[in-house]
């Protein structure tokens, strides 16, 4: 869903990539999957304006059992995240049926809460005395997995964030609340500067994953004695991997810096997610 809805964009018309590979390969099965706008967003064949589903049955509906009109959430089949994603299921056997939902949903906590808790890695050198033992930390989660180390942040979001309970946003604090550099107050939604809840399963997991600034992306943390709360950071990647159920040994080049591994994990697709609608082909 890019541009202006122009039915000419090409960003438009890559589910036309999408039909050229289904006629050349000519498989078995299909599945195509998206954001849910998907199965809204209409195209131009033929000076006819037709939504995706409307195209796929046109196209293929000879050959192809098509399940479709289906908007489905990874929370609903073992996955510990809030992702909800269009999908459109094509057999040439008998109709691929979407697999039921799972009775009980995974909670962050039963995901990442065996974890060990790590604070932030302070831009400004001189806060760092706020977690003496952080150095140490890092080592012991390094030794848990080699991307379970925390994001880089600026002093002030770490503050506002020990001082934001969990499961809520640093906008409801009075006296900690999101500013400006210059200590103007920031103006924003209270979804974001927000802390994940331990009970329930994460909101989805955007791109923009790695800042505490947007959408519900701070770890839940755990209350001090003190008052505050641990873990005023981002989620690390190995955290994240584990909402959306990434196997651990997924070989992750060394190449690849921490936004890019982030940004190509929020266009993901949970594997679990995918693995059981696979799994239900009835072949």
């Amino acid at each position: 869903m890019a541009g202006k809805r122009d039915y000419n964009d090409p960003r438009n018309l890559l589910i036309f990539n999408v039909i050229e590979a289904i006629e050349k390969i000519d498989p078995d099965y299909v599945l195509i999957e998206n954001v849910p706008q998907l199965l809204n967003m209409k195209v131009n064949l033929d000076n006819e304006h037709l939504t995706v589903e409307e195209l796929i049955y046109r196209k293929f509906s000879h050959k192809y059992n098509i399940n479709s009109n289906k908007i489905i959430n990874a929370e609903e089949y073992g996955v510990p995240q809030n992702r909800k994603r269009a999908m459109i299921l094509m057999s040439k056997n008998s109709k691929w049926e979407f697999p039921k939902k799972d009775k009980v949903k995974v909670t962050v906590e039963e995901a990442i809460g065996e974890l060990p808790t790590v604070e932030a890695i302070i831009k400004e050198k001189e806060y760092n005395k706020f977690f003496k033992d952080n150095k140490q930390k890092i080592e012991e989660c390094l030794k848990v997995h080699k991307w379970h180390f925390p994001k880089e942040h600026t002093w002030r979001h770490v503050e506002i964030m020990m001082h934001t309970p969990t499961g809520k946003s640093a906008f409801e604090n009075d006296i900690y609340f999101p500013k400006k550099e210059n200590g103007e107050k920031v103006r924003g939604y209270n979804t974001t500067y927000k802390r994940m809840q331990w009970d329930r399963p994460a909101p989805t997991i955007t791109m923009a994953n790695g800042s505490i600034s947007s959408q519900c992306n701070v770890h839940p943390g755990r209350k001090r004695k003190d008052g505050t709360y641990t873990d005023a950071r981002a989620l690390t990647i190995y955290e994240i991997m584990r909402l959306f159920t990434i196997p651990d040994d997924w070989n992750i080049p060394d190449w690849a810096n921490d936004n890019f591994i982030r940004q190509v994990i929020g266009e993901g697709v949970p594997p679990l997610l995918i693995k059981k609608v696979v799994i239900n082909r009835g072949d």
